[in-house]
């Protein structure tokens, strides 16, 4: 299965609507990478990140920016398939 097609972007929402995911707040890239790489098959982190790039996209995926004080600490990601308010 290659590339960000829709068949592809559906299997990942609904393996992560069945894994419960928007119930475990933000998490890291890392753990959305191993779920798209454990579903699809796909080796190639390129392809991977295109998948996860069209979910951000498509505000299924949101992103957030971490900060202790004013120093940047990194990114997380919350998965919202029913389009909750999550603060």
């Amino acid at each position: 299965m290659a590339g960000a097609n829709r068949k592809t972007l559906n299997l990942v929402i609904e393996y992560l609507k069945f894994r419960n995911a928007h119930k475990h707040s933000y998490m890291k890239y890392y753990y959305f990478k191993r779920i798209i790489w454990y579903i699809t098959g796909e080796r190639d982190p390129v392809n991977i990140r295109a998948i996860f790039q069209r979910l951000l996209d498509e505000k299924v995926i949101h992103k957030q920016q971490l900060y202790r004080g004013k120093k940047k600490m990194g990114l997380r990601y919350y998965f919202n398939p029913y389009e909750k308010i999550f603060q």
